[in-house]
């Protein structure tokens, strides 16, 4: 990106994506809800790595693309158009390859990249607890809260404890486990570790029943004395606060360009409609109400785009990534999100109300917005606390 210009070859990703969301993912998005075990969304996360999508930010050598900060969040918004589940999904896998990325060894790389780029293999960020909530992404807590332990055996590390929410709960290929290896050494114990999926030990409560995000799997992880190769570590222990804090750098900003997505989706449906609906024998988008908040959509939608796109740009330089203008994009964005997706229904009436027509369903999504990858409040004390 220079300037405010897309270059050519993230013009190809982004249409790249966009043709993707409209082929695979709206003619289905609506079905999520009925698909509890996932299949549906399992097929396009397949279909997502034989297009290279899934493997974008993965290095070139290992199978991926390299892309940026800035080419995997314009695919995150373009994917959000379609289902901000999806998206999530997608988004979050990549969130637990980020702490891959930075601090595994050659011979991890080696290992665990080039599945993560095939058939619909997703990576889970097993971050919060039970009774954590955003305690674990709260640099104040310095991680006294995490009650994952790992605790050294011979060659081997054991595992135990609970994750609750983590995106890919049920149908990750990897792990990424946030642990420490004693609560009373704060960040000094704090470590990540990695865990395939079928370690003995390691199991999942029910699937979580949610308010939307339907394509996106949720539930309880349970580590019951699950035997850790020494070499699963990522860094070494006292690494693992660090690690996460500069994860959430990358995919605070994904998480805007999601919710940027989630608006831009309920917008343009609504936009459509208020250019056919006649109302006191004109088009609804003529009269001044209504064409002013859809000017207001429109600029609020930009500027989350702008928002998380600076602070993409600035992540993807040596040295310049920043949390402020990440967290303020993860904070506007979702907050638009909500008003983007509430307004849309509200100029549609009952259309927009409806099940069949698909709106409803982005003001569903758009909820967790607000609340994951740090609640915002939590993530406002950390901008005014920058300032």
């Amino acid at each position: 990106m220079l300037g405010f210009t897309l270059s050519e070859e993230q013009l190809a990703i982004q249409k790249l994506a966009r043709e993707f969301a409209e082929k695979e993912i709206k003619p289905v998005a609506t079905q999520f809800e009925e698909d509890e075990e996932g299949r549906l969304a399992e097929d396009i996360f397949k279909k997502a790595a034989e297009v290279g999508i899934l493997g974008l930010p993965i290095p070139k050598e290992y199978g991926g693309s390299e892309a940026s900060n800035v080419e995997c969040s314009i695919v995150l918004e373009e994917l959000a158009v379609g289902c901000g589940g999806i998206a999530t999904a997608i988004g979050a896998s990549w969130f637990g390859q980020t702490p891959i990325m930075m601090a595994a060894a050659t011979e991890q790389r080696q290992r665990w990249f080039p599945p993560l780029t095939r058939d619909g293999n997703l990576c889970c960020m097993a971050m919060t607890e039970p009774a954590g909530g955003s305690d674990i992404e709260n640099p104040h807590m310095h991680s006294r809260t995490i009650r994952t332990i790992l605790r050294p055996a011979g060659d081997d590390y054991i595992l135990n404890g609970t994750k609750i929410w983590p995106s890919n709960s049920t149908n990750a290929f990897l792990y990424t486990v946030v642990a420490t290896t004693d609560p009373r050494l704060g960040d000094d114990g704090s470590c990540l570790v990695l865990v395939p999926r079928g370690t003995p030990g390691l199991s999942w409560g029910k699937p979580i029943k949610k308010m939307g995000m339907d394509a996106d799997m949720n539930s309880e992880i349970f580590f019951d004395n699950v035997k850790v190769p020494k070499e699963n570590l990522l860094g070494k222990v006292g690494d693992g606060a660090k690690l996460l804090q500069r994860t959430l750098i990358y995919n605070r900003a994904g998480a805007g360009a999601i919710a940027t997505g989630i608006a831009r989706g309920a917008f343009e449906i609504a936009l459509k409609y208020a250019k056919e609906r006649v109302v006191a024998g004109k088009p609804s988008i003529e009269h001044e109400i209504i064409c002013a908040m859809f000017a207001d959509m429109a600029t609020e939608i930009e500027a989350a785009r702008l928002l998380y796109l600076r602070a993409a740009w600035f992540n993807a330089q040596r040295g310049l990534a920043n949390m402020s203008w990440s967290t303020m994009a993860k904070v506007y964005a979702s907050d638009v999100a909500m008003k983007v997706t509430s307004n849309a229904i509200q100029v549609m009436g009952s259309y927009g109300y409806s099940r069949e027509v698909g709106v409803e369903k982005y003001l569903r999504d758009a909820k967790i917005m607000q609340i994951y990858i740090g609640a915002n409040e939590l993530t406002r004390q950390v901008i005014g606390e920058a300032l």
